[in-house]
Order: C-alpha cells, then sequence, then structure tokens
C-alpha cells in the first residue's frame, strides 16, 4: 500500500455514509474498555464487539477465528495448533505481544513467544468481547500498542443455566461442551466443562484439550459483588512441522516433523469483586495463574517451561457530576523457568519480572455532546534473566476527545503513546558472546482519527490512524536474535458497517489497509497483510432457522524471514464459512462448512533465504454437525 493516508480521508467519510435517519433514544452497547461499564457510544475509541449471538452463528468453535470473522484482525497459525496468533494493526510475527488479551480485565497474554490460549475459555460461558484498536496502555500496561482483547464472560442471571453441545465432522473432530449454573438473589454458581479431540489436517497433527471452568459469585445490591473463578486446562498437540513449497506441492497433508509433540497444563484462580458506593464503585481483582508446558522435537531435544503469574489490580472510578475519574494500581510479577536442550546442548534459563503501576484517567464533557479523555500511567519494571538484570522506568498517555454532530453522527481523535517490554524468550540467549543487559523497552506514538454513525439499523465506522515506533523488539536473522529495531512505522485505514435490514437479515462488512514499514528503507514489514475484507450475513428465512455466511479476505505479505523485501511475496487468500442452524424446542441442530470453496492456503509462511520458503499448509473444506441443547 503506497499512498498517502491524508488522502483516504474523503474516502473514509464517504464509504461510512448511510442515511441519516437517527433514532436519539437507541439503546446504547454497554461495554467495560474503561475497566467500568460505559457506553460505546461515547467513548473517543474505536471498539468492536463480538456478541454471543455471533459466537453462536460462527461456522467455527475455534475463537481465534471468529475474531478474524468479526474483529477485523489477522490470525495466523505458525506452530499447527488451534491457538493461533492474534495481530491487531500489523505487526506481524510480534503480532501476539504487541495485543493484550484480557479474561474479565484479568491479562492473559504470555510473556513468551506463544499466544494466549483462547481455546481454553468455554465459548458459552463468553458475553461478548470488545475488540479495541490502539488504546489501552494506560489502563493495561505494556504490550497494548496494537491494542487489546477483552473477553467479558457472563455474570449469573437470576434463575437456571443449563446447556450441552456435541459437534463431530471433518478431520476426526469430536467436540463436547456442557454447563450449568444457577444464581439466587445472593449467591449463585456455574460450571462449564469441554473437550475437543481432532486428528488435525495433517498427519501428526492431533490436538486434544480439556477444559474446566468454575465460578462462584455473591451480589449484595446493583453494582456489588464477589466472585471467585477457577480454571483448569490440559493440551496435548502433536507437531506436523513446516513444509517447504516442493513438499507442499506434493501432499499438503504430510508432517515434516513425525515424532514431534507438546503438551500444556494451566490452572488460574482469581478473587475479585466490585463494591459500589452512592455513584462511586470500587473493584479490584487478585489472580495467580500457574502453567507448565513440554515440548519434544525427536529424537532427543526437548524445552520444559513452568511459568506463574501473579497480579493484584485495584482501581476507582469517581462520579463528579457528570464527570468521572479513574484511579488505579497495577502490580504484576511473573516467575520462570526453562529447561531445554537443542543439537545436544542443555540449558536452563531462570527469570523474573516484577511491575508496578499506577495509573489516572479523567473523562470531562466540555458540553452536552463533547467527551474529553485524558490518562497517564507511570509504571516500574524490574527484570532479571539468569544473572542479567535490568529495570526501566516506563510512561504512557493518552488525550482523547469525541463530539457527537447530531443526526447519528459523532467524529472522535485520539493521540497518545505506548510501550513494550521484551519478554522472557526474546531476552534469551542462543549463543555466545551473550549481551551484558537486557533488549530495551519498545516505544510508540500514535494519532489516529475517526467517524462513527449510528441508527436507523447501521452502525458504522471509519478510521485512520499512524503509530511511529522506536527499538521495536523482533527477531533478526542476521544476528539470530532479538534486538532492537531502526524506528519503525504502522498506518492504515479501518472501515466496518453493520446494518439490520429488518428482523430477518443483518449484513456486516469491513475493510482493513494496513502500511507496516522500516522507516530508515522504506522496506514491509513481514508477514503484514495489504489487506484484510471481511463480509457477512446472517438471514432468519423462518421462525426457527437461520443461514449464516461469512467471508474473509487476506491480501499478499511478505514471508517472515523477508526483511529486505527481495523474496516475492506470499499469496493472498480468501475462505468462506457457511452454517445452517435450525431450532425444534430447546434444542438447535447445525451444519457447518468451512472454507466452503476449498481454499489452498497457507497463513504464514518463512522465506528459506534462497528461491523457496517453508509453510504451514491449512485446512481444505470441511463439513462438521452440531447438536445442542440450551436452558436459558
Amino acid at each position: 500500500m503506497r499512498h498517502s493516508l491524508a488522502g483516504t480521508v474523503v474516502l473514509l467519510l464517504a464509504a461510512v455514509s448511510v442515511p441519516a435517519s437517527y433514532a436519539e433514544d437507541e439503546d446504547p452497547v454497554v461495554i467495560t474498555a474503561t475497566r467500568f461499564p460505559d457506553s460505546r457510544r461515547d467513548l473517543p475509541v474505536g471498539v468492536t464487539v463480538v456478541t454471543s449471538d455471533d459466537i453462536r452463528t460462527s461456522a467455527t468453535s475455534n475463537l481465534p477465528e471468529m475474531l478474524a470473522q468479526f474483529g477485523l484482525l489477522h490470525v495466523r497459525d505458525n506452530a499447527g495448533t488451534p491457538n493461533q496468533q492474534v495481530d491487531l494493526r500489523g505487526f506481524g510475527i510480534t503480532g501476539d505481544q504487541n495485543t493484550v488479551v484480557l479474561l474479565d480485565g484479568v491479562r492473559i497474554s504470555e510473556n513468551e513467544l506463544v499466544p494466549a490460549q483462547l481455546s481454553a475459555i468455554p465459548l458459552e460461558a463468553i458475553e461478548r468481547i470488545e475488540v479495541v484498536r490502539g488504546s489501552g496502555a494506560v489502563l493495561y500496561g505494556g504490550g497494548a500498542t496494537g491494542g487489546t482483547i477483552n473477553i467479558i464472560t457472563r455474570e449469573g442471571a437470576p434463575g437456571t443455566r443449563a446447556y450441552a453441545l456435541g459437534r463431530s465432522g471433518g478431520y476426526g473432530t469430536r467436540e463436547a461442551r456442557a454447563g450449568f449454573g444457577r444464581m439466587g438473589e445472593v449467591l449463585g454458581f456455574s460450571l462449564d466443562l469441554s473437550h475437543e479431540d481432532t486428528d488435525g489436517y495433517r498427519r501428526n497433527n492431533r490436538f486434544r484439550q480439556t477444559n474446566l471452568s468454575a465460578l462462584l459469585e455473591a451480589r449484595r445490591a446493583p453494582g456489588s459483588r464477589a466472585y471467585l473463578r477457577l480454571g483448569l486446562g490440559e493440551q496435548d498437540l502433536e507437531l506436523p512441522g513446516a513444509l517447504s513449497e516442493s513438499q507442499i506441492a506434493v501432499d499438503p497433508r504430510q508432517a515434516a516433523t513425525p515424532g514431534n509433540d507438546s503438551e500444556r497444563r494451566d490452572a488460574s484462580l482469581t478473587l475479585g469483586g466490585s463494591l459500589a458506593a452512592g455513584e462511586h464503585e470500587l473493584a479490584a481483582d487478585l489472580s495467580r495463574r500457574e502453567k507448565k508446558a513440554k515440548s519434544l522435537f525427536a529424537p532427543s531435544d526437548f524445552t520444559d517451561t513452568r511459568a506463574t503469574l501473579t497480579s493484584f489490580v485495584p482501581r476507582a472510578r469517581l462520579k463528579l457530576g457528570a464527570h468521572e475519574l479513574m484511579l488505579g494500581m497495577d502490580w504484576e510479577r511473573w516467575d520462570y523457568e526453562n529447561d531445554s536442550s537443542f543439537f545436544g546442548f542443555a540449558s536452563r534459563r531462570v527469570g523474573e519480572q516484577e511491575s508496578r503501576a499506577l495509573y489516572a484517567q479523567a473523562s470531562v464533557w466540555l458540553g452536552a455532546r463533547t467527551r474529553f479523555v485524558a490518562g497517564g500511567r507511570v509504571q516500574r519494571s524490574e527484570e532479571r534473566l539468569d544473572s542479567v538484570r535490568d529495570s526501566h522506568d516506563l510512561d504512557a498517555y493518552e488525550l482523547a476527545l469525541r463530539h457527537r454532530i447530531g443526526r447519528g453522527w459523532s467524529v472522535y481523535g485520539k493521540h497518545g503513546t505506548s510501550f513494550r517490554l521484551a519478554n522472557f524468550d526474546e531476552n534469551a540467549c542462543f549463543a555466545p558472546p551473550c549481551p551484558a543487559s537486557l533488549l530495551e523497552p519498545q516505544e510508540a506514538r500514535a494519532g489516529e482519527i475517526g467517524a462513527e454513525y449510528e441508527g436507523g439499523g447501521w452502525r458504522a465506522r471509519g478510521a485512520i490512524y499512524d503509530k511511529r515506533l522506536e527499538n521495536e523488539i523482533a527477531f533478526s536473522p542476521a544476528a539470530f536474535a532479538n534486538v532492537n529495531l531502526a524506528p519503525t512505522r504502522r498506518r492504515g485505514v479501518e472501515l466496518e458497517a453493520l446494518w439490520r435490514a429488518s428482523r430477518a437479515v443483518e449484513w456486516r462488512a469491513a475493510l482493513a489497509l494496513l502500511e507496516a514499514t522500516f522507516r530508515t528503507t522504506g522496506r514491509d514489514v513481514p508477514l503484514v497483510p495489504e489487506a484484510i475484507a471481511t463480509a457477512g450475513v446472517s438471514w432468519s428465512f423462518s421462525p426457527r432457522s437461520r443461514l449464516n455466511v461469512n467471508a474473509r479476505y487476506v491480501g499478499p505479505q511478505r514471508y517472515d524471514n523477508d526483511q529486505d523485501n527481495a523474496f516475492r511475496k506470499q499469496p493472498s487468500y480468501t475462505l468462506v464459512d457457511v452454517k445452517l442452524q435450525h431450532r425444534i424446542g430447546r434444542a438447535e441442530l447445525a451444519l457447518e462448512v468451512r472454507n466452503l470453496f476449498d481454499e489452498r492456503y497457507y497463513s504464514y509462511g518463512f522465506w528459506d533465504g534462497g528461491s523457496s520458503f517453508f509453510a504451514y499448509p491449512q485446512p481444505e473444506r470441511a463439513a462438521y454437525v452440531s447438536l445442542a441443547w440450551r436452558l436459558e
């Protein structure tokens, strides 16, 4: 994408132009992007909400794929795992490290080069998912340069909730999910269980996962709640490895590494709650998460990792008339141990990272239609990996303004900074001589302007953004180590629209144009698609039947390992998924077809330094049948 973003403003405004019929009394969508409930209509940020109905109508049970369908972000498989990388606003291979993933406001992103375990979250327990682009550094700290993804689970509603679902289909997939919950006037509980077993598209790619989530909660009055959440997960995955271009041409389902596999065990416990004090509100979460992961790389190489995250995040929202002031403190500690052996060389790494932060964010109404938000964060981080120690004093700020023009139209603008610390894997030394210090923090400065419309069955958003980074953290093939890069840049255009044409038909479409470059050379950053586009329709063609069609296009991108842009681009691909649902009383029967037109593609590939590449081929067309029963 070679163009001036300033020249796209007219296109942006034209693309989101919709009929100007606006109902002032339309119900606002309440989200928690500010760590407390708020109206999306009033927030000066670009937010996409993936609803529980979106999840239910999706033709996949893979949460990253759902986010790609509805959240205007990119996902890639670079390991043969259902826990794909998520990438907001074009960060390529470090997309996970520049996107903070949260579960009810508690961080579940990893401090290693592995994606968040989204597959461990029971789908029926999700109320909605909030995708907030380019914001979150003030409230959530490091790693939010691309944005935040906050997965909000259901709170207990008075009465009984129960469900059971079975799903079977392509590549030997067998899946079962069940849950039960009951909420009285004061006390309630819920329990969700899920199990998935699939042979996988490729040989030596079997995936098995079992998850349990339990919630105990108590309520005293509106706005006052206490809860205890337990999560347990087991995952076993066979690793097929990357195939060469010639191997893909012969048989894309073959395994390059037939003896490789991995296992992972997770446990988490969170105690939290909120307390209403008049118009004011206090909240806090105390969480501990433990992970044990092992991988075997035949014949004798391995990795064995143990990691623990402990966090405490108290916060308060003070109401000052129509205005608000939010104050908070974050404390977070990671403990990490890794034993590994590669090519006969054994190593052991022990690390720890502790962060303490204070933040404040004020929301001021400058008039009946104008909201100004200003926030800042200061953070002290202390890190150790083996004998190397370092510390950093970090800060971030954000200024944002939103003005409601009228007749359904609003405009917003924001400017801010963010930062990211290198994780344990990025700071690891693969071969001597090892540096005497850890990598410097990545810093970014960004601006964004946007327009939104809501009314008459329409909801639309358009935005342009420009983000400049210093000391971006990424892997350098030349140094065979992670380094701080020369200055880089991200800029782009985003357009989203949803139209409820009638009670029976809903249309949606979205487009993102992305540009990621090294500022000193003008070359493209690898693994950033030139464009992402999605489209979908949900049609209730009878009172009990619904057809859902979703299409996703991912444009060309540079292969990983091609920072000099010396090789050809990774090809684009288009995927179409279809789901047909029919209700019979409390039961629902569904037929899903994924990759309807049998597209042959891969979402991740890396250049071999010569005339070819390696990649992870993705599944061809597959059909699935599911039967669900729900009591709600």
